[in-house]
Protein backbone atom coordinates (compact mmCIF):
# COMPACT_ATOMS: atom_id res chain seq x y z
CA UNK A 1 0.00 0.00 0.00
CA UNK A 2 1.12 3.37 -0.43
CA UNK A 3 2.15 5.50 1.88
CA UNK A 4 0.54 8.90 2.08
CA UNK A 5 2.45 12.09 3.33
CA UNK A 6 -0.40 12.41 6.65
CA UNK A 7 0.98 9.08 7.46
CA UNK A 8 4.76 9.91 7.00
CA UNK A 9 4.11 12.43 8.87
CA UNK A 10 2.12 10.60 11.46
CA UNK A 11 5.26 7.74 11.65
CA UNK A 12 7.84 10.95 12.43
CA UNK A 13 5.64 12.34 15.15
CA UNK A 14 5.26 8.85 16.96
CA UNK A 15 8.51 8.14 16.41
CA UNK A 16 9.73 11.47 17.83
CA UNK A 17 7.62 10.51 21.14
CA UNK A 18 9.20 7.42 21.47
CA UNK A 19 12.76 8.79 21.11
CA UNK A 20 11.84 11.55 23.72
CA UNK A 21 9.67 11.26 26.96
CA UNK A 22 8.43 14.52 27.94
CA UNK A 23 7.89 13.03 31.28
CA UNK A 24 11.30 11.16 31.50
CA UNK A 25 12.97 14.40 30.71
CA UNK A 26 11.18 16.25 33.52
CA UNK A 27 11.44 13.35 35.79
CA UNK A 28 15.49 13.34 35.49
CA UNK A 29 15.56 16.84 36.54
CA UNK A 30 14.25 15.97 39.76
CA UNK A 31 15.96 12.66 40.27
CA UNK A 32 19.14 14.45 39.98
CA UNK A 33 18.28 16.21 42.80
CA UNK A 34 18.56 13.06 44.46
CA UNK A 35 22.01 12.39 43.36
CA UNK A 36 24.77 13.56 45.99
CA UNK A 37 28.12 14.16 44.29
CA UNK A 38 31.65 15.29 46.20
CA UNK A 39 31.14 12.45 48.95
CA UNK A 40 34.93 12.02 49.98
CA UNK A 41 35.65 8.98 52.45
CA UNK A 42 38.61 7.91 53.83
CA UNK A 43 38.77 4.47 55.64
CA UNK A 44 40.68 2.15 56.75
CA UNK A 45 40.40 -1.78 57.60
CA UNK A 46 42.18 -4.91 57.90
CA UNK A 47 41.86 -5.50 53.97
CA UNK A 48 41.17 -3.75 50.57
CA UNK A 49 37.81 -5.33 50.04
CA UNK A 50 36.58 -4.56 53.95
CA UNK A 51 38.19 -0.97 53.68
CA UNK A 52 36.50 -0.40 50.33
CA UNK A 53 32.88 -1.57 52.06
CA UNK A 54 33.49 0.28 54.70
CA UNK A 55 34.29 3.73 52.44
CA UNK A 56 30.88 2.63 50.56
CA UNK A 57 28.99 2.75 53.84
CA UNK A 58 30.36 5.79 55.19
CA UNK A 59 29.48 7.55 51.83
CA UNK A 60 25.85 5.87 52.45
CA UNK A 61 25.69 8.04 55.66
CA UNK A 62 27.24 11.31 54.28
CA UNK A 63 25.33 11.16 51.51
CA UNK A 64 21.74 10.50 52.81
CA UNK A 65 22.70 13.65 55.78
CA UNK A 66 23.58 16.16 52.77
CA UNK A 67 20.54 14.42 50.48
CA UNK A 68 18.05 14.97 53.76
CA UNK A 69 19.79 18.50 54.80
CA UNK A 70 18.90 19.49 50.89
CA UNK A 71 15.23 18.36 50.54
CA UNK A 72 14.50 19.69 53.95
CA UNK A 73 13.90 22.92 55.85
CA UNK A 74 16.02 24.01 58.41
CA UNK A 75 13.07 24.77 61.32
CA UNK A 76 11.72 21.44 60.02
CA UNK A 77 14.54 19.32 60.52
CA UNK A 78 15.69 20.86 63.66
CA UNK A 79 12.24 19.93 65.70
CA UNK A 80 11.83 16.08 64.23
CA UNK A 81 15.71 15.55 64.14
CA UNK A 82 17.63 13.52 61.02
CA UNK A 83 15.94 10.09 60.07
CA UNK A 84 17.98 7.21 61.74
CA UNK A 85 19.14 4.89 58.68
CA UNK A 86 21.69 2.24 59.29
CA UNK A 87 23.05 -0.72 57.27
CA UNK A 88 20.45 -2.78 55.21
CA UNK A 89 18.34 -0.02 55.51
CA UNK A 90 19.83 1.72 52.51
CA UNK A 91 19.61 -1.23 50.57
CA UNK A 92 16.23 0.39 49.29
CA UNK A 93 17.63 3.83 49.24
CA UNK A 94 20.56 4.18 47.18
CA UNK A 95 20.14 3.21 43.24
CA UNK A 96 23.68 3.33 42.23
CA UNK A 97 26.99 4.77 43.27
CA UNK A 98 29.29 5.95 40.70
CA UNK A 99 33.32 6.39 41.73
CA UNK A 100 34.85 10.04 40.76
CA UNK A 101 38.11 9.20 41.90
CA UNK A 102 39.73 6.60 44.31
CA UNK A 103 42.89 5.55 45.83
CA UNK A 104 43.11 2.34 47.81
CA UNK A 105 46.01 0.12 49.70
CA UNK A 106 46.06 -2.89 51.38
CA UNK A 107 44.66 -1.73 53.81
CA UNK A 108 42.86 2.16 52.84
CA UNK A 109 40.33 3.00 50.93
CA UNK A 110 40.28 6.59 49.86
CA UNK A 111 37.52 7.95 47.01
CA UNK A 112 34.87 10.79 46.09
CA UNK A 113 32.11 9.19 44.92
CA UNK A 114 28.34 10.20 43.70
CA UNK A 115 25.37 8.26 45.21
CA UNK A 116 22.20 7.95 43.65
CA UNK A 117 19.32 8.01 45.36
CA UNK A 118 15.60 6.66 44.74
CA UNK A 119 13.14 9.35 45.39
CA UNK A 120 10.54 7.49 46.10
CA UNK A 121 11.62 5.22 48.87
CA UNK A 122 13.72 8.48 49.94
CA UNK A 123 10.75 10.74 49.96
CA UNK A 124 8.52 8.20 51.85
CA UNK A 125 11.27 7.74 54.50
CA UNK A 126 11.76 11.24 55.22
CA UNK A 127 7.26 12.05 55.12
CA UNK A 128 6.86 8.85 57.49
CA UNK A 129 9.38 10.59 59.72
CA UNK A 130 6.97 13.91 59.76
CA UNK A 131 9.48 15.89 57.29
CA UNK A 132 8.52 17.85 54.83
CA UNK A 133 9.92 17.01 51.23
CA UNK A 134 11.31 20.23 49.24
CA UNK A 135 12.41 19.21 45.47
CA UNK A 136 11.58 21.99 43.06
CA UNK A 137 14.63 23.42 41.94
CA UNK A 138 15.03 27.13 40.62
CA UNK A 139 17.43 28.68 37.97
CA UNK A 140 21.13 28.16 38.95
CA UNK A 141 23.56 30.94 41.08
CA UNK A 142 26.89 31.66 39.54
CA UNK A 143 29.77 31.49 42.83
CA UNK A 144 33.27 33.49 41.58
CA UNK A 145 35.75 31.50 44.17
CA UNK A 146 38.16 34.34 44.26
CA UNK A 147 40.86 35.09 46.82
CA UNK A 148 42.02 38.39 48.98
CA UNK A 149 45.38 39.48 47.75
CA UNK A 150 48.50 37.88 49.52
CA UNK A 151 46.69 34.60 49.22
CA UNK A 152 49.65 31.25 48.65
CA UNK A 153 49.10 30.35 45.07
CA UNK A 154 48.21 26.58 46.78
CA UNK A 155 45.35 27.67 48.81
CA UNK A 156 43.50 29.77 46.10
CA UNK A 157 43.94 26.38 44.33
CA UNK A 158 42.66 24.60 46.94
CA UNK A 159 39.66 27.22 47.31
CA UNK A 160 38.76 26.31 43.94
CA UNK A 161 38.56 22.72 43.98
CA UNK A 162 36.27 22.48 47.24
CA UNK A 163 33.79 24.02 44.98
CA UNK A 164 34.43 22.21 41.17
CA UNK A 165 34.46 18.77 43.24
CA UNK A 166 32.10 19.50 46.13
CA UNK A 167 29.09 18.51 43.91
CA UNK A 168 26.75 21.38 44.10
CA UNK A 169 25.27 20.55 40.77
CA UNK A 170 22.43 19.09 42.09
CA UNK A 171 21.38 21.26 44.18
CA UNK A 172 18.14 22.74 44.17
CA UNK A 173 19.25 26.39 43.43
CA UNK A 174 21.99 24.61 41.06
CA UNK A 175 25.17 26.31 42.03
CA UNK A 176 27.92 27.13 38.56
CA UNK A 177 31.47 27.71 39.33
CA UNK A 178 32.75 30.96 37.43
CA UNK A 179 36.16 29.99 35.52
CA UNK A 180 38.95 30.64 36.61
CA UNK A 181 39.50 33.56 34.75
CA UNK A 182 36.84 35.90 36.63
CA UNK A 183 39.32 37.13 39.45
CA UNK A 184 39.47 40.96 41.34
CA UNK A 185 36.68 42.60 43.28
CA UNK A 186 32.85 42.28 43.19
CA UNK A 187 31.90 43.64 39.78
CA UNK A 188 28.45 43.36 37.53
CA UNK A 189 30.19 44.25 34.50
CA UNK A 190 32.71 42.04 34.77
CA UNK A 191 30.76 38.98 35.82
CA UNK A 192 27.94 39.63 33.57
CA UNK A 193 29.46 37.42 30.14
CA UNK A 194 29.97 34.37 32.94
CA UNK A 195 27.05 34.64 34.64
CA UNK A 196 25.30 34.55 31.33
CA UNK A 197 27.01 31.58 30.35
CA UNK A 198 26.05 30.17 33.59
CA UNK A 199 22.03 30.81 32.71
CA UNK A 200 21.97 32.83 36.29
CA UNK A 201 20.65 36.31 37.04
CA UNK A 202 23.60 37.29 39.32
CA UNK A 203 27.00 36.44 41.05
CA UNK A 204 28.36 35.75 44.22
CA UNK A 205 31.90 36.83 44.93
CA UNK A 206 33.14 34.59 47.62
CA UNK A 207 36.48 36.25 48.82
CA UNK A 208 38.65 33.75 50.16
CA UNK A 209 41.04 34.78 53.53
CA UNK A 210 43.21 32.86 55.62
CA UNK A 211 44.42 34.21 58.58
CA UNK A 212 46.61 32.06 60.71
CA UNK A 213 43.63 29.19 62.10
CA UNK A 214 40.76 31.07 60.51
CA UNK A 215 39.81 31.07 57.36
CA UNK A 216 36.55 33.51 55.64
CA UNK A 217 34.79 34.47 52.78
CA UNK A 218 33.31 37.54 52.34
CA UNK A 219 30.29 37.04 50.35
CA UNK A 220 28.96 40.11 47.41
CA UNK A 221 26.46 39.23 44.90
CA UNK A 222 25.68 41.30 42.42
CA UNK A 223 23.64 41.59 39.55
CA UNK A 224 22.39 44.28 37.04
CA UNK A 225 20.32 46.11 39.06
CA UNK A 226 21.85 44.68 42.78
CA UNK A 227 24.52 44.72 45.30
CA UNK A 228 23.88 42.71 48.27
CA UNK A 229 26.37 42.27 51.00
CA UNK A 230 25.57 38.60 52.07
CA UNK A 231 27.85 38.76 55.10
CA UNK A 232 30.58 36.38 56.17
CA UNK A 233 31.45 32.65 56.60
CA UNK A 234 34.09 31.30 58.90
CA UNK A 235 35.87 28.13 59.74
CA UNK A 236 38.76 26.95 62.08
CA UNK A 237 41.74 25.42 60.73
CA UNK A 238 42.43 22.62 62.62
CA UNK A 239 45.95 22.03 61.84
CA UNK A 240 49.03 22.76 59.92
CA UNK A 241 48.45 19.71 56.90
CA UNK A 242 46.58 20.08 53.59
CA UNK A 243 43.45 17.95 54.53
CA UNK A 244 43.07 20.53 57.54
CA UNK A 245 43.08 23.43 55.55
CA UNK A 246 41.04 21.63 52.97
CA UNK A 247 38.28 20.64 55.42
CA UNK A 248 38.20 24.18 56.69
CA UNK A 249 37.99 25.45 53.04
CA UNK A 250 35.15 22.59 52.08
CA UNK A 251 33.04 23.56 55.59
CA UNK A 252 33.03 27.57 53.93
CA UNK A 253 31.65 26.03 50.49
CA UNK A 254 29.14 24.66 52.51
CA UNK A 255 27.89 27.53 54.89
CA UNK A 256 27.70 29.38 51.56
CA UNK A 257 25.99 26.47 49.59
CA UNK A 258 23.60 25.82 52.80
CA UNK A 259 22.72 29.68 52.87
CA UNK A 260 22.30 29.83 49.26
CA UNK A 261 19.36 26.83 49.70
CA UNK A 262 17.94 28.25 52.55
CA UNK A 263 16.76 30.95 51.51
CA UNK A 264 15.13 29.20 48.13
CA UNK A 265 13.91 26.71 50.33
CA UNK A 266 12.52 29.74 52.65
CA UNK A 267 10.26 31.04 49.32
CA UNK A 268 9.46 27.76 47.75
CA UNK A 269 7.35 26.77 51.40
CA UNK A 270 5.92 30.25 51.87
CA UNK A 271 5.19 31.54 48.40
CA UNK A 272 5.04 28.51 46.30
CA UNK A 273 8.86 28.84 44.53
CA UNK A 274 8.85 33.15 44.82
CA UNK A 275 10.32 32.95 41.32
CA UNK A 276 9.10 34.04 38.07
CA UNK A 277 7.66 30.84 36.47
CA UNK A 278 6.09 30.76 33.01
CA UNK A 279 5.72 28.56 30.35
CA UNK A 280 6.40 28.86 26.41
CA UNK A 281 5.23 27.09 23.78
CA UNK A 282 8.26 27.63 20.77
CA UNK A 283 8.66 26.26 17.02
CA UNK A 284 11.89 24.03 16.68
CA UNK A 285 13.37 24.21 13.46
CA UNK A 286 15.58 21.86 12.37
CA UNK A 287 17.03 20.79 8.31
CA UNK A 288 17.63 16.83 9.13
CA UNK A 289 17.01 14.39 12.04
CA UNK A 290 20.45 15.25 13.74
CA UNK A 291 19.31 18.78 14.56
CA UNK A 292 16.23 18.07 15.68
CA UNK A 293 18.37 15.43 18.21
CA UNK A 294 20.28 18.25 19.28
CA UNK A 295 16.88 20.47 20.02
CA UNK A 296 15.22 17.30 22.27
CA UNK A 297 18.97 16.97 24.08
CA UNK A 298 19.22 20.21 24.86
CA UNK A 299 15.83 20.44 26.70
CA UNK A 300 16.60 17.30 28.24
CA UNK A 301 19.37 18.23 29.79
CA UNK A 302 17.62 21.85 30.64
CA UNK A 303 15.26 19.92 32.69
CA UNK A 304 17.69 19.00 35.09
CA UNK A 305 18.14 23.17 35.97
CA UNK A 306 15.02 25.76 34.79
CA UNK A 307 12.45 23.53 32.13
CA UNK A 308 10.05 20.92 33.24
CA UNK A 309 6.70 19.63 31.86
CA UNK A 310 8.02 19.14 28.05
CA UNK A 311 5.35 18.72 25.91
CA UNK A 312 5.56 17.87 21.91
CA UNK A 313 2.91 18.77 20.30
CA UNK A 314 3.02 18.42 16.76
CA UNK A 315 6.17 17.23 14.81
CA UNK A 316 6.88 17.58 10.99
CA UNK A 317 9.95 17.09 8.73
CA UNK A 318 11.40 20.07 9.33
CA UNK A 319 9.63 21.92 12.36
CA UNK A 320 8.22 20.92 15.51
CA UNK A 321 6.10 22.67 18.07
CA UNK A 322 7.22 22.14 21.91
CA UNK A 323 5.96 23.75 25.05
CA UNK A 324 7.34 23.47 28.43
CA UNK A 325 7.54 25.39 31.48
CA UNK A 326 10.76 27.25 33.07
CA UNK A 327 12.06 29.50 36.11
CA UNK A 328 13.41 32.80 35.42
CA UNK A 329 12.99 35.11 32.84
CA UNK A 330 13.70 34.26 29.29
CA UNK A 331 17.03 36.00 29.10
CA UNK A 332 17.78 32.73 31.63
CA UNK A 333 16.15 30.28 29.82
CA UNK A 334 18.12 31.49 26.40
CA UNK A 335 20.70 31.58 28.39
CA UNK A 336 20.52 27.91 29.73
CA UNK A 337 19.75 26.59 26.25
CA UNK A 338 22.77 27.94 24.95
CA UNK A 339 25.03 26.45 26.93
CA UNK A 340 23.35 23.11 25.53
CA UNK A 341 24.30 24.56 21.79
CA UNK A 342 20.54 25.68 20.89
CA UNK A 343 19.56 29.37 20.59
CA UNK A 344 15.94 29.92 21.20
CA UNK A 345 14.63 33.25 19.95
CA UNK A 346 11.44 35.75 19.13
CA UNK A 347 10.56 35.69 16.00
CA UNK A 348 7.37 37.53 13.76
CA UNK A 349 5.84 33.98 13.95
CA UNK A 350 7.24 33.66 18.09
CA UNK A 351 9.82 32.04 19.88
CA UNK A 352 11.87 29.72 18.09
CA UNK A 353 14.15 27.04 19.02
CA UNK A 354 17.49 26.26 16.26
CA UNK A 355 20.71 24.54 16.95
CA UNK A 356 22.97 27.39 16.85
CA UNK A 357 25.51 27.96 14.49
Amino acid sequence: MKATPWAAVTALFLAALCAFAPGAASAQGRDNVYAVSGVYVDETAENAAAAQQAGFAAAYRIGFDRLVRRLTAPADLAARGMPVVEGPAFDLLVLSVDVEEERRSSTRYIGRLTIRFNPETVGARLRQHGLTVIDTRTSPVMIAPVSAAGTAEETAALWREVWTQGGFGNELAPLRIAPAELQGAPAWDVAAPFAQQAASASAIYATLSVQGSTATAQLVEVGANTRRDRGTVTARIQGTDTASLRAALASLAEQVNAQVQNEWKSRAVTTGGGQQRGRISASALYSDQRQWEQIKDALEAAAQTVVSEIRIEAVGRQGALVSFSFVGDENQLAAELARRGVSLQNTATGPTLRVAR
